[in-house]
């Protein structure tokens, strides 16, 4: 059996900046990292990614990106703001850092801090890790097209315990709730990469899983989850997708999927749910002007399934969480980049 099971006392492991690591390579224009947290607290959900994209500003698109979205009852709210390298100051042993008016504070291996204050925008969130960190993929190539592109993937907090405040102009919202945060870096090829992810959690289960596709097919899939302090990795899974409807997002001018159901087997274990869309969130990246819009259509969805042991039910879940679908349009958004 290839599934891995690790303690939830296990050490965490180590989150840093790997840009600093990495900087003397080769195409550094195609470099880009970022660390992402989320949480989601009944009809109020939000996300918050901290970006470095060509640090060396070899191209027009070099320098930090800074995205903040909140979702609240279909409605959402946020910013994203270009932040100039000299502005950057990312630290050399852990995760922490500043970009402009906002920070990332690694008070030990287990808890970060996130805040920002900006006239228009401010949060202060404590992220306390509560799932032992997941170390996926490394150095896979997504697309196939380029044999310099080497991308990561590092779960760092399958499951925290998030408290603290967010602020939009003169509203305030009170945060208590169940939140992720995962880190992902190296050199890729933004157009042509094509993926799903998703995370759920509740007081006794996490999950997450990441798919990558070829042109024509499923590349490559990995299902984690953790239950009752126990992480079980599947990454050698047979994995089937189904997507059983679709509606039409006027925004980016295209359908996206708004129910689906995802199944993943190996060795004893097996993880079946579906997803039902309730809200979208839809960001694009502008990598060409002669080139439609990347899109990352994030969704928050209601999750329902089970997991099973050769053949007997271990968990039933049921509630929020997040799912990422990515497509491309020509109609005008909010861009990340």
């Amino acid at each position: 059996m290839q599934s891995t099971v690790l303690s939830s006392h296990q050490e965490p492991h180590a989150d840093t900046w790997h840009y600093l690591d990495s900087r003397d390579e080769k195409h550094e224009e195609n470099y880009i990292e970022w660390k992402y947290f989320n949480f989601t607290q009944d009809d109020l959900a939000g996300y918050i990614i901290y970006y470095i994209i060509d640090p060396e500003k070899k191209t027009k698109l070099g320098n930090g990106r800074l995205l903040v979205r909140i979702l609240k009852q279909g409605k959402s709210y946020g910013l994203i703001k270009r932040i100039d390298m000299n502005e950057v100051d990312l630290d050399a042993v852990s995760a922490s850092m500043h970009m402009g008016p906002a920070r990332i504070t690694e008070k030990n291996n287990y808890e970060y801090e996130i805040s920002c204050q900006d006239e228009d925008f401010s949060w202060n969130l404590n992220y306390k890790q509560s799932a032992p960190t997941i170390e996926s993929f490394q150095n896979i190539n997504l697309t196939s097209l380029m044999r310099w592109e080497k991308v990561n993937w590092l779960i760092k907090m399958p499951r925290a315990k998030v408290t603290g405040d967010i602020q939009i102009g003169k509203e305030i919202f009170h945060i208590d709730a169940f939140g992720y945060s995962d880190t992902n870096w190296g050199q890729m090829v933004p157009f042509f990469t094509k993926y799903e992810w998703g995370q759920y959690n509740d007081k006794d289960f996490s999950l997450v899983f990441g798919v990558l596709f070829g042109f024509f097919s499923m590349k490559s899939s990995y299902f984690y989850f953790v239950l009752r302090g126990h992480l079980v990795a599947m990454e050698k899974s047979k994995c089937e997708i189904r997507h059983l409807k679709w509606s039409y997002d006027s925004s980016i001018g295209t359908k996206i999927p708004s129910r689906s159901s995802f199944s993943a087997k190996e060795g004893e274990y097996e993880i079946e749910f579906t997803t039902h869309l309730l809200y979208s969130d839809d960001p694009g990246m502008k990598i060409h002007p002669l080139l439609p819009k990347v899109v990352v259509s994030e969704q928050i969805v209601e999750y329902e399934g089970v997991v099973k042991s050769s053949g007997e039910i271990l968990h039933s879940f049921k509630g929020r969480g997040f799912q990422e679908w990515t497509t491309k349009t020509w109609r005008k958004l909010s861009l990340t980049f």
